[in-house]
C-alpha cells in the first residue's frame, strides 16, 4: 500500500529558495554519538559571572541585565580524524576563560547574499543566557533553522524577554551540510547525523552543567523551528535520546516536513557526486572527504539542503520520524506543544520574485505556475498538474492568484497538513500537545537582506506575505526594539502578542503546560483532532476547532491528493 505523499521520503527545495530560506530561519546570520561528560554536584558560586564546568571554567558578561556566556566549548573540534566522525565531548580547558559579547565561529557554509564561504570547522560551541540569579529555573535549548545547511545560534536571536520570565536559554551551534549530514552507505556512523550527534552532545552538556548557572537539568524544554523543529522530531524518537532523558518537553515550530527520511542506504545527491569527482580514486567517501577543503566540499554541496538519514543498525535515528510517530515509538511521558504558519508558502515563492534567476510567476503566466507546481511536487510521486488545476480555481479573480495558489501549496502540504498530522499523533498516545496556529498578518520577514528596504511592509513583493515561515520567530527570540522596528503593524500590537507568546512559551517550559497559573491569558486547551487548538494573532489568541484549520489548508485532500502513475 503506498505511503500518503505528506510523509513522502524525498523533500526537495529549489536552490535559491533553499539557501534563501535557511537565512531566514538562521536569525540573520552574523558572524550523535560521542561519551557524555560528567561533573561533580555544582556548587553555589561565590561569582555569578564565573562558573566551572566540564569544559572549563568560564567568566560571562552582565548584558541587559541578564547574565550572558558566548561562546562556550561543547564538543571537540570536528575536524581531522574527527570530521565525519561521532561528536567528542570538549577537554576541559585550563585556566578561566574571558567570554565577551562575541559568539564563537559559525559551522561551514555559503552566504547566499556573496556567495562567499563562511564559518570555521571549529564551531561547537553554545551560548547561555541566564536571569542575574535564581536556582532551579526551567532551562529552554533552541535548535536554529537553516535547511540544515546554514545557520548558527549567534545572529539576531535574543531570547532577553524569554529569560526575564525566569527561564535559563541555551543556543547552539551544529555542523551543516556534507559536514553534518553525509548521506551515503559508505559511512559506518548512524546514517551520517553528525548534526544531530552534535545537538545530543549540547543537551548532554546541559545536562551536565547547567546546574552551576542556576539552571534545572531536569526540566529542559528543546524547541527549535523549520531545520530545528525537524531536529526536535528527530530526538522525540530517537532511542539514544530518549534513554539518556535528554529532555522533558519539545516545542516544533513548522518542524513537520520531510517526515519520511531516506534510509542509510540512499545517497544524498552532493555525497553521490563525491563517487565521481573527486573521490574516484579512493578507497571510501571518508578518506577522500578529509582530502578535501572546505571550500570544494561547499562547492560540491551547492544548493542542496540536507535532511537526517535512517540507520536501521544505530539508536540515533533507526526508523523515520513517521515510522516511529505512527507506532507511538518516542517517550509518552514528554509534553508537546507543536504548530505552523498560515502562510507558510509566502517566502519561498517571495523569495524567487525577489531575484533568484526566475521569471516572476505572474509574468511567466499559467504555463510557469504549472512548470513550478510539477518540480515541487513530482520527488513525492503526486500529480503536481492535478494539483495546480485544483488549487487555481480557488484562487481564480484575485489579485496574484499563480503567487497566492504556489504559496498556499507551499503551506499545506509542505507544512501546515503534516504539522497538524504529527500533533493528532502526539495527543493519541496520551501525551499533553499544545497545537498552534499562528495567523499575524503583520509579522516580519526574518531575512532582510542588502537589497530590501525596511522596514518590512516595503517589501516589494507582488502579493500580501501573510503570516510567512519562520514569522512567529521574533515574537520570541527578536529583541522588543528590533520586533518594533520590522513589524508591519502598531507596537503596542506587538508587544501585546509578543507578551503572550513568550507568557505561553516559558510557562510551558516551567510546567509543560502554557496556560498561566493565574489565568491572565486566554485558555490554551490540550489538543484532539475533535476538539480545539490556539489560534495565535491580535487581538489576542483564540481557541478555534481543529476542523478551521483543516478546512483552511485543505488537509482533506492532502490526505488523499491525485498521484502519477507507477512507472513500469
Amino acid at each position: 500500500m503506498q505511503k500518503s505523499p505528506i510523509t513522502s521520503q524525498r523533500f526537495v527545495l529549489s536552490s535559491l529558495a533553499t539557501l534563501v530560506l535557511a537565512v531566514s530561519l538562521s536569525g540573520c546570520l552574523s558572524g550523535g554519538g560521542g561519551s557524555s561528560s560528567s561533573t561533580s554536584e555544582p556548587q553555589t558560586p561565590a561569582d555569578p559571572l564565573q562558573i566551572d564546568t566540564a569544559t572549563g571554567e568560564f567568566r560571562g558578561i552582565e548584558l541587559n541585565g541578564l547574565r550572558v556566556f558566548r561562546g562556550i566549548p561543547y564538543a571537540e573540534p570536528p575536524v581531522g580524524n574527527l570530521r565525519l566522525a561521532p561528536t567528542v565531548a570538549a577537554v576541559k580547558l585550563e585556566g578561566v576563560q574571558q567570554l565577551s559579547e562575541a559568539f564563537s565561529s559559525e559551522c561551514p557554509q555559503t552566504n547566499v547574499t556573496t556567495g562567499a564561504v563562511t564559518g570555521n570547522e571549529d564551531c561547537l560551541y553554545l551560548n547561555v543566557y541566564a536571569p542575574a540569579e535564581g536556582e532551579d529555573l526551567p532551562v529552554m535549548v533552541w535548535v536554529h533553522g537553516g535547511a540544515f545547511i546554514l545557520g548558527n545560534g549567534g545572529g539576531e536571536y535574543d531570547p532577553t524577554r524569554l529569560v526575564e520570565q525566569g527561564v535559563i536559554v541555551v543556543t547552539l551551534n551544529y555542523r551543516l551540510g556534507l559536514l553534518g549530514f553525509m548521506a551515503h552507505p559508505g559511512l559506518e556512523h548512524d546514517g551520517g547525523n553528525f548534526g544531530l550527534m552534535d545537538q545530543q552532545q549540547a543537551l548532554r552538556w546541559v545536562k551536565n552543567n547547567i546546574a552551576g548557572f542556576g539552571g534545572n537539568p531536569d526540566n529542559v524544554t528543546l524547541f527549535g523551528e523549520s531545520a530545528g523543529g525537524h531536529s526536535v522530531l528527530s530526538h522525540i524518537v530517537s532511542p539514544r535520546a530518549q534513554e539518556e532523558k535528554l529532555f522533558n518537553k519539545a516545542i516544533i515550530q513548522s518542524g513537520s516536513y520531510a517526515s519520511g527520511q531516506m534510509p542509510k542506504a540512499y545517497a544524498h545527491p552532493a555525497a553521490s557526486a563525491l563517487l565521481s569527482t573527486p573521490c574516484a580514486d579512493f578507497d571510501s567517501v571518508r578518506e577522500c572527504v578529509n582530502e578535501l577543503s572546505v571550500e570544494q566540499i561547499l562547492a560540491i554541496q551547492g544548493g542542496e539542503q540536507s535532511v537526517p538519514t535512517v540507520d536501521p543498525a544505530g539508536d540515533l535515528l533507526p526508523v523515520s520520524i513517521a515510522e516511529a510517530l505512527s507506532a507511538g515509538e518516542f517517550d509518552s511521558e514528554l509534553s508537546i506543544m507543536i504548530g505552523s504558519n498560515q502562510d507558510e508558502g509566502t517566502l519561498f515563492v517571495a523569495l524567487d520574485e525577489l531575484g533568484g534567476g526566475m521569471v516572476p510567476l505572474e509574468a511567466g503566466g499559467e504555463t510557469e505556475y504549472r512548470a513550478r507546481v510539477q518540480a515541487l511536487l513530482a520527488p513525492f510521486g503526486i500529480n503536481g498538474d492535478a494539483v495546480a488545476t485544483h488549487y487555481l480555481s480557488e484562487f481564480a479573480g484575485q489579485s496574484s492568484p499563480l503567487s497566492l495558489a504556489l504559496s498556499a501549496i507551499w503551506t499545506d502540504y509542505m507544512f501546515a497538513c503534516s504539522s497538524r498530522l504529527h500533533a493528532g499523533l502526539f495527543s493519541r498516545q496520551g501525551v499533553d500537545t499544545y497545537n498552534y496556529w499562528f495567523t499575524d498578518e503583520n509579522a516580519p520577514w526574518t531575512m532582510v537582506p542588502p537589497q530590501i528596504p525596511t522596514p518590512v511592509g516595503n517589501i516589494p513583493i507582488s502579493f500580501p506575505f501573510g503570516a510567512t515561515h519562520a514569522g512567529e520567530i521574533p515574537y520570541i527570540l527578536y529583541s522588543a526594539d528590533t520586533m518594533r522596528q520590522r513589524y508591519a503593524g502598531s507596537e503596542e500590537d506587538v508587544d501585546r502578542l509578543a507578551g503572550y507568546m513568550v507568557e505561553y512559551w516559558t510557562n510551558f517550559a516551567k510546567h509543560g503546560d502554557p496556560n498561566a497559573t493565574d489565568g491572565a491569558s486566554p485558555s490554551w486547551p490540550t489538543f484532539s483532532t475533535a476538539s480545539q487548538a490556539l489560534r495565535l494573532d491580535l487581538p489576542q489568541p483564540q481557541t478555534e476547532p481543529a476542523t478551521a484549520f483543516n478546512d483552511y489548508h485543505r488537509c482533506a485532500y492532502w490526505a488523499n491528493p491525485t498521484l502519477n502513475p507507477p512507472l513500469l
